[in-house]
């Protein structure tokens, strides 16, 4: 195993790092003692690396809602990569608001810089002094992505890692987006969390409820009622609500239930949502 040792002098930058790699294996640890090593006590958040496996939809939709609450100066660490290795492209981009992003050119990464401000530049990972080498074929987490995420937090800068290639080259993704027809909201369920809510492509925005009011919920041919409420204290146990989660997006939840239970709920299903003008009956 080498890598390139390189003495920097500035201040280091903390990485944040989401991967599907799941918990139970040595493939995080692996990755943090990659750049533990190349930025000795370089600040690294394991935002997350229970992303289900290959989903990038969910990876992407994680990354973005972190950047929330990170450092400005982050340097972001996604993997989250179901593609063929020689098709997709390995690339670090620097946002607007001067934090970086690395990883797989695959749409994992561009809702994430679009909520930091849109990319400024975007290199590929060409250069091979800054990975580890060998380079095996099934495992750029650590012998790619890893390397160059520890070197930008350590100092090195966007064109030492490879060649510019234009921003608006990046791979787009097919983002879940709610939309308005004929009096009710379509959605699509985009995840679902560990209680069993339902998290929704939608935002309160779209649906422009006041609190209290009654919605029918229609899921392949079952239509439901529900009711929108600020707090699960404002149901009761049992009761299907649709509220506003941590994200900041429409959510299908049972009060001290599990909705994804109760109503066979999965990924990707499509959602309709319609006001009720009467409470049900």
């Amino acid at each position: 195993m080498e890598y390139k040792q390189t003495v920097y002098t500035v201040p280091m930058r903390p990485i944040c790092f989401i991967s599907d790699y799941g918990l139970f294996g040595e493939l995080v640890g692996i990755c943090n003692g990659v750049m533990l090593g190349i930025a000795p006590g370089v600040s690294i958040i394991d935002v997350t690396h229970s992303v289900p496996e290959f989903d990038v939809v969910r990876g992407a939709e994680t990354l973005r809602h972190a950047t929330e609450y990170m450092p400005d100066d982050a340097v972001y660490l996604a993997v989250i990569d179901p593609d063929d290795k020689p098709v997709r492209r390995e690339l670090a981009a620097e946002t607007e608001s001067g934090a970086c992003l690395v990883g797989p050119d695959n749409g994992l990464l561009l809702p994430a810089a679009e909520a930091l401000g849109g990319v400024a530049r975007t290199v590929l990972l060409t250069n091979p002094e800054y990975h580890l080498h060998p380079v095996s074929n099934s495992f750029h987490g650590r012998d790619i992505f890893s390397p160059v995420a520890a070197h930008l937090a350590a100092g090195a800068g966007l064109g030492d890692l490879g060649e510019d290639v234009a921003p608006a080259s990046l791979s787009p993704i097919d983002f879940p987006v709610a939309r308005r027809e004929d009096g009710y909201l379509a959605a699509e369920i985009i995840d679902i969390d560990s209680f069993g809510n339902a998290r929704l492509s939608a935002t309160p925005e779209d649906l422009d409820l006041s609190y209290g009011s009654h919605v029918e919920i229609s899921v392949r041919d079952e239509v439901m009622d529900a009711t929108y409420v600020q707090t699960f204290g404002s149901s009761e146990n049992g009761d299907l609500v649709l509220l506003t989660d941590s994200h900041w997006r429409l959510s299908l939840a049972v009060n001290k239930g599990n909705a994804a239970r109760a109503l066979l709920l999965s990924t990707g299903d499509k959602i309709r949502i319609e006001p009720r003008q009467e409470p049900a009956v």
